[in-house]
């Protein structure tokens, strides 16, 4: 039975104890468990292992004279953690700021439970699929932390790093030679001095250009047979 490492940081003792049994009838409804711990402030949350966390559920009003949950959830990401964060909350005009922190939802107060279960059906598939490390992504106004494997390719344009994921590209700053070495190991590859592929998203050659997607790169001469021996290493021959 799969488990997944939950945090709740809530400042109601009522309301985390609700959230918990949540997780309890949705675990014994989709055959999972959830290992739970609570918190009741957010200070607490961060000096723990947060790294490990699969999913993170957080209060944005945590109480008066302590850390909200949106300053909170900005230091969990810088610290590399990519887990699943839900933010907690009566005010719906707190959304855009999950943005900046890839929360993947809100759960507005009340919380129903038939809406929470299609949310965790949701971040459940996305941690199923999920492989990789941690990228950290200085991007113009913070911090940015996506999982390797959701990175299609990362091109130089200007001075700024290109990251091409499913759903978005991020313009961030960097040097490409740094991100290669940081994602040696990852399946990464140069196909020209100004592009890095992931390997698992090649679909095709045609002649000197790699198809990723509906997209296609030209493949450098001076890198072309670098290229082709990581694709048929990575192809098994």
């Amino acid at each position: 039975m799969k488990q997944y490492l939950s945090a709740i940081i809530e400042d109601d003792p009522e309301y985390s104890q609700y959230l918990v049994q949540c997780l309890e009838r949705y675990g014994g409804e989709h055959g999972c468990s959830f290992k739970i711990r609570t918190f009741g402030r957010a200070e607490a949350f961060l000096a723990s292992v947060q790294g490990l966390y699969d999913l993170v559920f957080m209060d944005v009003e945590l109480g008066d004279g302590w850390m909200n949950g949106i300053e909170a959830a900005r230091k969990l990401r810088a610290k590399g953690s990519m887990a699943m964060l839900f933010f907690i909350t009566n005010m719906p005009q707190y959304a855009p700021s999950g943005y900046d922190v890839d929360a993947i939802d809100y759960c507005i107060k009340p919380i129903n439970y038939r809406s929470l279960s299609v949310k965790l059906d949701k971040a459940l598939r996305i941690l199923a699929n999920r492989s990789g490390v941690p990228v950290k992504i200085r991007v113009k106004d913070g911090l940015r932390v996506v999982s390797s494997a959701d990175i299609r390719y990362i091109e130089v344009m200007g001075h700024d790093l290109m990251y091409h994921t499913e759903d978005e590209v991020i313009t961030a700053y960097g040097g490409l030679k740094e991100k290669e070495e940081q994602l040696a190991g990852q399946d990464f590859a140069r196909c020209s001095a100004s592009v890095l592929v992931n390997l698992r998203y090649v679909d095709g050659l045609y002649g000197d250009e790699v198809s990723v997607g509906s997209e296609r790169i030209r493949i450098g001469r001076s890198r072309k047979k670098e290229f082709m021996t990581r694709l048929n290493e990575y192809l098994g021959g």
